[in-house]
């Protein structure tokens, strides 16, 4: 046994986590585990202790690992000595047929994310350098681990894991001090602790082995693919990828347990690890049920802190309002909406469902030669370090990323006046050219949203949740953030931090309520404080923000200003910022009472602008493309 391994063994409790990563070496085709748990829950211990009971490496990848590194690169030396290109293996011909472990795999780069997803969906990983190629069989077990306090994991990626598994420390002070002694002894004589332990690895050894076999004779029935389908339509989960994990998660515990048929225990187990993190959120059973360690119970208490503020914002204003004309529309508009109160002097406020979603199109900004680093999927840039597409080559001497291809073909024309010196090819400095790469950048979409009691008509608000949500799903698969801020009553609130999340996204915004007063002032100068942020922490961002709105606000920040004065200096400041884009949709109703002053504000800013009558979440999306796409 490998004195430098914790036993597997040894490890007191996370049984599930244990369970998880024993059903994988028994059966690979489960396609990995994802281990999810705070600090210090024996994680990394338990992928290491594996190594001695099974027949397989296990290959670490460091979060700082680099493209080439990962999928492998050319050997210089070899190259410029042999005169032929040699390639050296990156770390997935390494975990080629072994166990690949990726410790806080939340926290790696997204284009490692993308090379893993395309190598882990066809076991091949191609190397495309310097105009030639090479490919490879990269078939492995993925095995990760995280914390999600540290950050979410990308929902595609995710969803590449076979199983999941959330753990967490022992709560018994008695298992507690079994735990602590046994680290004790480890750490005191790692020889004498593991030698302790031999007979135990050696039943899991053999446990393993007799699994392996009897996996072969296992047949599942129809019956048992009747029960998989049911529980996975239960669960609403997306796809089918989690009916094929569940059948052979099922078949790898009939193994464990020393049979070749399934039966239902070992189904609804499956169900356990393979279910827990593809379900839906919107499935009220599965939420009852299962979703006590999402993030609903983290929200909640921020949805009911701050719905007794927005009430109080939402008093009634007959005595402040500067503008009496324009406050005489908007009442009536509060009277229509207020028909129904209940009690005179206490606020309404209404929700209303998320509108159909849609397929969108594509838009984002149009590629430009700044150079920028970041990550994303939506708009290409010149990328400032060595990851990206190899476009062209310059003789700029920047960040040492040398063109083998074009710099042996400058060399060429030069090698019969150049003497060798025992190497294939001569190589002087003026030869030396560099890549020039190309890389998609994330974009940040920013909604700021009129919630007030206007919004309630002819089902506006409807539509511009289904606009919402239509790109916060596009977003995550571009990488792109998209923020919503809603503004009500006195102040503007940040709905929806910057996120890719789909489920957190529709859970918030189903939940959103309108009614009240226009703080426009507000939503606009939250909504810049938002891309601000977001820009200290990401440069390479392209923001744009979206404001939706009919442009009567009644609410100043300033005690000594007026609204709507105040709304064109604010709108003044955001045409300075050079750095975003901005677009206003007027959903002021069309009349001989029309006052247009989000056209105006729109002017104010340098936004794009766009009247409609009926807000359609198809007319949101073509208005973005179209800015976007001449930005």
């Amino acid at each position: 046994m490998n004195q430098n391994y914790y036993p597997f063994s040894a490890i007191i409790g996370q049984e599930a986590m244990k369970k998880a990563l024993l059903l994988n070496v028994v059966n690979p085709k489960i396609g990995g585990v994802l281990i999810n748990g705070e600090k210090g829950t024996a994680k990394s211990t338990a992928v290491r202790a594996l190594s001695p009971l099974i027949d397989k490496k296990i290959v670490e990848m460091p979060l700082s690992i680099s493209e080439d590194r990962l999928v492998g690169s050319i050997d210089m030396e070899k190259t410029l000595e042999g005169g032929s290109v040699y390639f050296e293996e990156g770390v997935l011909k390494k975990a080629d047929q072994n166990i690949l472990y990726v410790d806080e795999v939340n926290l790696l780069q997204d284009y490692i994310i993308d090379i893993l997803l395309d190598v882990s969906a066809n076991g091949m990983n191609r190397i495309e350098r310097e105009g030639v190629s090479f490919s490879h069989q990269s078939d492995f077990i993925l095995v990760g681990t995280m914390n999600r306090e540290e950050g979410e994991l990308r929902p595609h990626f995710l969803d590449r894991f076979g199983l999941y598994v959330n753990i967490q420390g022992e709560k018994d002070p008695r298992v507690r001090v079994e735990i602590l002694k046994n680290r004790h002894a480890y750490e005191e004589n790692r020889q004498v602790f593991c030698q302790s332990f031999r007979d135990q690895e050696t039943k899991f050894k053999g446990l393993i082995s007799e699994a392996k076999e009897r996996m072969k004779q296992i047949i599942v029935t129809e019956e048992n693919l009747q029960k998989i389908i049911s529980l996975c339509l239960q669960a609403n989960v997306m796809g089918h990828r989690a009916d094929l994990v569940m059948e052979q998660t099922a078949k790898a515990i009939a193994a464990l347990n020393g049979r070749i048929e399934i039966n239902d225990q070992d189904i609804e187990e499956a169900a356990f690890f393979a279910l827990m993190h593809r379900q839906k959120e919107r499935s009220p059973q599965q939420q009852e049920e299962e979703n006590t360690d999402s993030q609903e119970p983290e929200e909640e208490p921020e949805q009911r802190e701050n719905q007794p503020e927005l009430e109080d914002d939402d008093a009634p204003s007959e005595e402040e309002n500067p503008h009496p004309e324009q406050d005489e529309e908007k009442q009536s508009e509060k009277d229509d909406n207020n028909k129904e109160q209940p009690k005179p002097g206490k606020p309404q406020t209404e929700n209303f469902e998320i509108g159909q979603d849609f397929k969108l199109k594509d838009f984002g900004h149009r590629s430009d030669r700044r150079v920028r680093r970041g990550q994303g999927k939506r708009t290409n840039s010149r990328s400032a370090s060595k990851s990206g597409r190899y476009i062209f080559t310059t003789m700029q001497r920047k960040n040492n990323d040398l063109a083998l291809d074009a710099t042996i073909r400058a060399a060429a024309p030069f090698q019969g006046q150049r003497k060798s010196n025992g190497m294939a090819i001569n190589i002087r400095e003026e030869d030396i050219r560099e890549k020039v790469r190309q890389k998609k950048i994330a974009n940040l979409l920013v909604f700021v949203v009129d919630a007030s009691g206007s919004m309630g008509a002819n089902q506006r608000m409807v539509e511009t949740k289904g606009a919402i949500m239509s790109l916060l799903k596009d977003a995550y698969v571009k990488r792109d953030k998209i923020c919503l801020v809603a503004f009500r009553g006195e102040e503007a609130q940040v709905l929806l931090p910057p996120t890719r999340s789909v489920e957190r996204g529709y859970k918030l915004l189903e939940n959103m309520e309108i009614g009240g007063k226009t703080p426009l002032n507000a939503g606009l100068t939250k909504g810049i404080q938002v891309i601000k942020s977001e820009l200290k922490k990401a440069p390479e961002l392209m923001p744009m923000m979206i404001v939706i709105t009919d442009g009567k606000g009644n609410v100043s920040l300033a005690d000594d200003k007026k609204p709507k004065a105040e709304l064109f200096e604010i709108g003044e400041k955001i045409r300075e910022f050079k750095q975003i884009n901005t677009m206003v949709i007027d959903i002021e109703k069309q009349g001989m009472m029309r006052f247009g002053i989000a056209k105006e504000l729109a002017g104010m800013m340098n936004s794009e602008y766009r009247a409609m009558d009926e807000l359609n979440s198809d007319k949101i999306l073509t208005m973005v493309e179209s800015i976007r796409g001449t930005a």
